[in-house]
């Protein structure tokens, strides 16, 4: 059993959970550093700044997250981290004005830099320059992005030191970075991710890409301007590669937990657990359908009181949105537009989500049906069971850091939670509800002494996937003919991935097509070990 540190008051812990009033909150960073001579000059600097800024929408096979990247040529070249862009199917630039422009695809993947040059279609687009040198120990900056996904923001800080790539791989366990990192004080977290650090005169001097917490709440990296200008330089005589053809690939492998720093050690979830997980979905078929019905019912009655939430937090509640729970009744309170805009939408892709899998609850459970209940409706988590495998739902994260470990509350009680990547989570949102695996126990330090947490790590959709039907023959990978059980069709394309009943194929045009599984000759399926 390894020891964690974590900068957590329990007082701050137990107000949380217990208050009478349950708190969705955006925890404020304090411990800012002197205020500028010239505050209006710097209120000016950062409205230049954010301009150029952009939240970025990411949606791929393993789910939704979100980011933010900056502007650096007006026909729409833009810089943001590769671990923003993992994983990614489609993406969207949302400018702060409201604008939305695809990405089209990138130009240069670095990972060791964990910079990624894209391209979105746009003429006359803002621009911020980048600064021609490094910056100096005790120089100003300001982070620039989207935390949470919610409003534009600035925090301000200084250049703490400037770590070449020994020193910085040694300091953060990663072992493939390159280049020079820039160390800051300015508070960063998920959605800052791929934002700018700029200096008092708007210019670039990093780009946000590791923020760690608790204890060490200076140790906060960039990665230096001249590595972003050297890769801007790179991209301009690079061709484009289109979004489609797996951006995801290169940067999965950086992200993973074999190369990237947690407190967590995250092995390989036993196979007796996925089965024991398996059998009891096949076994409470009947009821854990009925309970994601009722699921969904709430999820669709919370979507319509979030709809009716009111703008503006009564007294000085520190949250972005604030649930008041009398008796039977609840009212949503929103710090702004923006933020409610941005729950309403959370909450509605949760619905259409529970929507799908209801429709594929028949009498008899298919395995397509357990599957999906499995992912999305689970046999109860009890945190008790250590080595099992349960479905948790409405736990609440206090605290998301490095790059997969995650505090959340759940049932009033503290976790340690390891997930594939903490971009997009900040203090108060909701996990999205997930099957997790009870790992163990670490020792966590905090300010009020030590104490033991249970540690759990979320079950990818690929680890239950394979347990349940198998791993898919990497060769579906590649352009194969594909025909249905008649012979009477057939179609040149390579695997995807399973969505519910259906097998997802896209042709080498690029198309990709829903085709069901119960549709394909025995050959197929066979192949896809149906």
């Amino acid at each position: 059993m390894k020891t964690v540190v974590l900068g957590l008051d329990r007082k701050l812990i137990r107000s949380t959970i217990r208050c009478g009033w349950m708190l969705v909150v955006l925890l404020i960073s304090f411990g800012l550093t002197a205020p500028l001579s010239a505050q209006d000059n710097l209120a000016d600097v950062i409205s230049r700044g954010e301009r150029s800024v952009v939240r970025i929408d990411v949606s791929g096979p393993q789910g939704n997250s979100i980011g933010s990247g900056f502007i650096v040529a007006a026909d729409g070249m833009l810089v943001t981290n590769v671990h923003v862009m993992s994983g990614a199917s489609s993406a969207v630039a949302v400018f702060e004005d409201g604008r939305k422009f695809p990405i089209k695809g990138t130009y240069i993947i670095d990972a060791p830099r964990d910079i990624c040059v894209a391209k979105i279609d746009g003429t006359n687009l803002p621009i911020i320059p980048i600064a021609p040198a490094i910056p100096r120990k005790g120089d100003q900056v300001v982070a620039l992005g989207c935390p949470q996904g919610l409003s534009f923001s600035a925090t301000r800080g200084i250049v703490s030191a400037i770590r070449l790539r020994d020193e910085f791989r040694d300091m953060v366990g990663r072992p493939k970075a390159e280049g020079t990192w820039i160390q800051v004080d300015a508070s960063i977290s998920g959605g800052n991710s791929g934002g700018p650090l700029i200096n008092s005169e708007g210019q670039v001097v990093a780009m946000s890409t590791l923020g760690s917490t608790g204890d060490a709440q200076n140790l906060n990296f960039g990665i230096s301007n001249e590595d972003i200008s050297r890769a801007i330089g790179l991209a301009k005589s690079a061709s484009l590669v289109e979004l489609k053809d797996g951006v995801g690939k290169v940067e999965m492998a950086e992200v993973s937990p074999e190369t990237s720093k947690s407190m967590i050690t995250r092995g390989e979830i036993p196979a007796s657990a996925l089965e024991e997980y398996i059998a009891r979905g096949r076994r409470e078929y009947k009821d854990l359908a009925k309970d994601l019905r009722s699921i969904a019912t709430d999820a669709k009655k919370r979507l319509e009181t979030m709809r009716k939430g009111e703008i503006g937090i009564r007294g000085d509640i520190p949250a972005d949105v604030v649930l008041e729970r009398r008796n039977t009744n609840e009212r949503y309170y929103f710090r702004n537009d923006g933020v409610k805009r941005a729950r309403v939408a959370e909450q509605q892709s949760y619905v259409s989500k529970l929507e799908e899998v209801k429709a594929m609850l028949k009498p008899v459970a298919s395995d397509d049906a357990v599957f999906a209940l499995l992912m999305h409706g689970g046999p109860y988590l009890d945190p008790r069971d250590a080595k099992k495998i349960g479905f948790m739902n409405e736990a609440v994260v206090l605290e998301a850091f490095n790059e997969h470990d995650v505090i959340v509350v759940y049932n009033d009680a503290l976790y340690l939670l390891w997930v594939k990547s903490t971009v997009g989570l900040s203090s108060g949102q909701t996990v999205q509800p997930t099957p997790v695996f009870v790992a163990g126990t670490e020792t966590m330090l905090s300010s009020r002494g030590t104490r033991s947490v249970t540690v759990l790590n979320t079950v990818t959709e690929t680890e239950l996937r394979e347990a349940m039907f198998g791993k898919v023959d990497p060769a579906l990978a590649e352009l194969r003919t594909w025909k249905d059980s008649s012979g009477s069709f057939s179609i040149e394309a390579k695997f995807v991935k399973f969505s519910g009943g259906d097998v997802v194929l896209e042709d080498k045009a690029g198309k990709v097509m829903n085709v069901p599984v119960a549709r394909l000759s025995a050959e197929d399926r066979q192949l896809l070990g149906k």
